[in-house]
């Protein structure tokens, strides 16, 4: 992927927008995002961390700058739009619904929700807001599915999209090891394809992929994956989007 391209071919018909964890689908004219995780600030807030009120403010951020690279009519959200499991707090009511609002104002004709697994008690303010919400698995055509990735299914679409690992890669530059968000395309003994999104959460900046099937979350992943054949895309916004080697082959001497 050359370096500033405001589209990065990931396989057909599916891109990732300027260097942001924001996928394309032209056939849909939508952007797939996942793991956005509002509310985080005060679910953390509760354990004694507090941090800064990031997510919503870089949530909007990326999908508007993405949007001035491409007018897409629709956004997916493929799972986790808020964080707690165990209720909907007070933030995570407030700024999904703002989040939701913002989105129509800046123009998108039509906000999808595939339910993801902190996506507890969410679906009825979503079903207020005008957004489908959409419980297991969201079927886009042309061979594309979207699933959040928590749930036991067989990949048996050509591609199908996730969230849920928060991927990332750890590589050296400059003798120092750097963690960089990553997207993956993953192979399947089906031979078919996983295709794995970073996380658009300020906060959830990414589990370091293994080599080793059991360190991966989802059951999608763990069954069916081809791991030594991952490839592995930096999504960085200062390096831009670069595709790297397979997975065996970054662990290769090390």
């Amino acid at each position: 992927m050359a370096r500033g391209s405001r589209l990065s071919l990931v396989v057909e018909g599916l891109y990732v927008v300027g260097s942001m964890p924001v996928l394309y689908s032209s056939s849909d004219d939508a952007f797939i995002v996942a793991d956005i995780h509002l509310g985080f600030e005060e679910a953390m807030a509760s354990q004694g961390a507090f941090l800064p009120r990031l997510q919503l403010r870089r949530a909007l951020k990326v999908l508007s700058e993405a949007r001035g690279i491409v007018e897409a009519r629709r956004v997916i959200v493929n799972g986790d739009i808020k964080h707690s499991f165990e209720k909907l707090l007070k933030q995570e009511r407030v700024e999904v619904r703002e989040f939701i609002v913002k989105l129509q104002e800046m123009g998108f004709k039509e906000v999808i929700v595939v339910r993801g697994n902190h996506d507890n008690y969410v679906g009825h303010l979503l079903k207020e807001l005008g957004v489908v919400f959409v419980e297991d698995l969201l079927d886009l055509g042309g061979g594309v599915r979207v699933t959040h990735g928590h749930l036991d299914l067989e990949p048996r679409a050509d591609v199908t999209i996730i969230g849920h690992e928060h991927p990332a890669i750890q590589i050296n530059i400059g003798g120092s090891k750097v963690k960089l968000q990553a997207l993956l395309l993953i192979p399947t003994i089906l031979s078919t394809r996983i295709l794995v999104l970073p996380a658009l959460g300020e906060y959830q900046t990414g589990n370091v992929v293994q080599p080793d099937r059991d360190k991966f979350l989802s059951p999608m992943v763990r069954g069916y994956a081809v791991v030594d054949g991952i490839e592995p895309f930096i999504v960085d916004r200062s390096l831009g989007v670069i595709r790297l080697p397979e997975l065996r082959s970054l662990y290769e001497g090390t």
